[in-house]
């Protein structure tokens, strides 16, 4: 199908990557380099490969067809060798009746490695339950059932995995269930929503006491879109995005430039509960509730080009897929949470002679915290600052989180349809750096280090 401005972030929205249409190649491969060093003082670099091959056949007159995505990279984290990881591979079968037109039609999909195209919330820094049960045995996979219109989009996914039960000393199959869709309310608005239903399985340590005490799942997400005028890409803003499994398409989708104006607005929200340990009462489970929230502005005039990102994340929503903190354990009732709220302004200019967008990125955030975390000794009071799921830095005793200020130098440089650039440096001013350093006693403490730090980041494609 032709992929329209309002389409192509939907999609993006929805989880979906946009459809090959029959003019196409019967198949596309992309080969990704990407080369990460957050902080080159530091030993924090890493390097990753990309390879994704797209096909599909002709449509045969009854309106089937057949489509394929390999998609998996290798990557080389520090010191831990090399590690290769699907990326979202999958099997589709599209059907089109007579008549319907490019782009309708009903589409099974098999997702058989990994089900982190399939997920709740829209916007990646915001988004949850790409992968369902985080004491799956083997492979997650996913069956989708999506029928698409013109002015509609419907689809349930059924997720599976066999999960660890420390009770039964076994690894039942246990089911995530996920529906959603979206609605052109007009030709500029359109409403999108997805909602889940799950049980992550037994919580340890209640199974280990004979106790059978499980983690159910509920949650949804509301999303809008708004749109007007000329189709306004994806600025170049690497790190942020560096988990999501289009993170090697995205970034280059062909962005055109007519000359004309064009602005969209997107806003959603998510909200979830699950099961967890009360931590205060003895094998005795509590719902926790977490929420997120993320608006989006993007604004393009001729060559010129602005993106606007807020996004607002609880410490619960954070640890919503880990899930817990500890594992499997609510809050103590005497500890201090505090949400992450970041702000992303970027503008960028396409010189159209040499096919080089150079652009600017100012981020300021405000980190998850946990204060009186439970961690050290009996009677500490230390602050955890979280960058994500179990991601966190332990404070020294009575130091308060800072803001973290992220300047960026941005580059995407297009040589034609082959190959493709981006690069970005980065100034970043994080106070929240710390390490451990035995005090006088022996023992070891969290001590500040520097808060500056210059990182280089750098993706080159080619596309066949």
């Amino acid at each position: 199908m032709t992929v329209s401005f309002l389409t192509l972030p939907l999609l993006l929205l929805l989880g979906q990557a946009p459809d090959p249409t029959p003019t196409e190649a019967p198949f596309q491969a992309r080969l990704s380099f990407y080369a990460s060093d957050e902080d080159i003082d530091t030993d924090g670099s890493g390097t990753a490969f990309h390879a994704a091959l797209e096909g599909h056949t002709p449509e045969l007159p009854s309106g089937l067809r057949a489509e394929a995505t390999l998609s998996f990279f290798l990557s080389t984290p520090n010191t831990q060798g090399i590690t290769l990881q699907d990326f979202g591979s999958n099997l589709r079968l599209r059907y089109r009746p007579s008549g319907w037109e490019a782009g309708e039609g009903l589409v099974l999909a098999v997702h058989p490695l990994t089900t982190s195209r399939l997920y709740m919330g829209f916007t990646y820094p915001v988004s949850w339950e790409r992968t369902a049960f985080p004491r799956k045995t083997g492979n997650e996979s996913a069956l989708e059932l999506r029928l698409s219109r013109q002015r509609w989009d419907a689809f349930v996914a059924l997720k599976s995995a066999r999960v660890t039960d420390d009770l039964l000393f076994e690894a039942p199959r246990r089911y995530a269930l996920l529906a959603g869709g979206f609605l052109d309310v007009t030709p500029e608005l359109r409403l999108a929503a997805k909602g889940t239903v799950l049980n992550r399985g037994q919580i340890p340590s209640a199974a280990n006491v004979g106790i059978e005490l499980h983690v159910p799942v509920r949650g949804a997400s509301l999303g809008a879109l708004w749109h007007r005028g000329e189709p306004v890409g994806n600025n170049v803003d690497l790190t942020l995005y560096t988990g999501d499994p289009t993170f090697f398409e995205r970034f280059f989708q062909p962005e055109t430039y007519a000359g004309g104006f064009g602005a969209s607005v997107s806003l959603e929200g998510s909200l979830v509960s699950q099961g967890l340990l009360e931590p205060e009462v003895y094998l005795q489970r509590t719902m926790q509730t977490g929420g997120a929230g993320a608006l989006e502005a993007r604004v393009k005039q001729g060559f010129w080009r602005a993106h606007a990102l807020a996004y607002v994340r609880t410490l619960s929503f954070i640890q919503i897929d880990v899930p817990g903190f500890p594992p499997y354990q609510d809050f103590l009732s005497d500890a201090e949470t505090r949400a992450e709220v970041s702000g992303t302004l970027s503008s960028d200019y396409h010189l159209q002679d040499w096919g080089v967008t150079p652009g600017l990125l100012v981020r300021v955030t405000r980190p998850a915290s946990l204060r009186n975390a439970p961690v050290g000794a009996p009677g500490s009071n230390y602050t955890a600052v979280f960058q994500g799921p179990n991601m966190l830095t332990l404070l020294p005793e009575g130091e308060d989180p800072g803001l973290v200020v992220t300047v960026k130098a941005t580059a995407r440089w297009d040589l034609g349809a082959i190959v493709g650039v981006l690069a970005e440096v980065s100034y970043t001013h994080d106070p929240n750096r710390t390490t451990f350093e035995d005090d006088v006693t022996g023992l070891p403490r969290p001590v500040l280090q520097p808060a500056n730090a210059v990182g280089v980041n750098v993706l080159l494609q080619a596309r066949f």
